[in-house]
């Protein structure tokens, strides 16, 4: 356990962590924020200035040189793991943005690290704790969907050319970031089986790349079959007319059926179900929320919820840890493979060592 402030470092100076980390960090009073790294230097050093914190160009350079309890890492999703298990070999602990890896033998090594040097790894999977998100997890711990049937995932988002161009480029690159699948959609697949609660079964997938010079998909369908008999759904693009229009998930069950939509499941849009309940129905009435970005509100929750962990010891089963990154990881691993070989993939593909 850590006594005092959790000495913490930023890894990546892109636009998530601007948007999401820097200040839910300097607003929480178990942190204390002390540096930043970012192999652009002019960028690092800027936004070391505007945090009032050291900067660094070498993640080497950073863990040599500051005692650290705990570092995000938000860089370009291919290195994850890479970054993740140089933390963790100096005793670090590690949150990752998500996608947790883009190969689930590399999340793999990082798990068994962490393991290894016993040090925490979590996964920035904010959108469970989206309001919205957690009265329908609610509701369907409480059964009230009896024999739950489908969820759907809907996203409509638009991402143009300087979306891709920015950042040298990582975003349009398959092995770096995956398309609208990983880099776009991997929150809602990951509320998807989070929700579900079941392995997945097989999947199937078909994926284009149209419109943009990239090599990463920018619109697609999948299916997923899930071993409680679920079926989960996909439709994602990232070529919508004319800007974001939908980030939405549906649920259908025997005596009940949600939606949560908006541009990133911020809205309960169907809320109906064969019998009452009103304490939770009420609570709809005040569940929706504009966030400024499609990040949401959620690292705030993120942040708190791991804080607890490093300095008590409680509340990690309320944290998405590494394993529980792991899920998503392996769901779209089974994506791509199969919409490369145009059949359905196995569950599971591979195990933890």
């Amino acid at each position: 356990m850590i006594d005092g402030k959790i000495r913490t470092a930023v890894i990546g100076c892109g636009r998530v962590s601007r948007t999401a980390h820097y200040s839910t960090l300097k607003d929480n009073d178990d942190f204390d924020f002390v540096a930043v790294c970012d192999t652009d230097k002019s960028r690092a050093e800027e936004w070391g200035a505007k945090n009032g914190v050291r900067a660094y160009t070498s993640v080497d350079d950073l863990l040599d040189n500051e005692e650290l309890d705990f570092v995000t890492v938000n860089v370009p999703n291919g290195l994850h793991p890479q970054v993740g298990m140089m933390a963790a070999e100096r005793g670090v602990h590690v949150m990752c943005e998500k996608p947790l890896g883009m190969r689930l033998d590399e999340a793999d090594e990082l798990i068994r690290l962490c393991d290894e040097k016993q040090v925490r790894l979590f996964t920035v999977m904010q959108n469970r704790f989206n309001a919205t998100n957690l009265l329908l997890k609610n509701a369907l711990d409480k059964g009230r969907f009896g024999e739950l049937l489908t969820c759907n995932v809907t996203v409509r988002w638009h991402r143009g050319l300087n979306y891709y161009s920015e950042d040298n480029g990582w975003r349009g690159k398959r092995d770096m970031a995956g398309g609208v699948f990983t880099n776009q959609s991997v929150h809602y697949i990951d509320t998807m089986q989070w929700l579900v609660g079941a392995v997945p079964e097989y999947a199937f997938a078909c994926m284009s790349t149209r419109l943009r010079p990239v090599e990463v998909e920018t619109h697609g369908s999948g299916i997923i079959k899930f071993k409680n008999g679920v079926i989960g759904n996909l439709d994602l693009s990232v070529l919508t007319y004319p800007d974001d229009r939908e980030g939405s998930i549906t649920l259908m069950g025997e005596t009940g059926t949600v939606k949560i939509g908006g541009k990133s499941m911020n809205k309960i849009l169907e809320w109906d179900f064969a019998t009452p309940d009103p304490e939770d129905d009420e609570k709809v009435m005040s569940a929706d929320y504009e966030p400024p970005t499609v990040y949401g509100f959620g690292h705030i929750e993120m942040y708190r919820r791991v804080a607890r962990v490093l300095k008590t010891g409680r509340g990690v089963e309320d944290v998405p840890d590494g394993r529980e990154g792991r899920k998503a990881v392996e769901i779209l691993n089974a994506l791509y493979q199969s919409n490369d070989t145009g059949m359905p993939v196995q569950f599971p593909l591979g195990s933890e060592e």
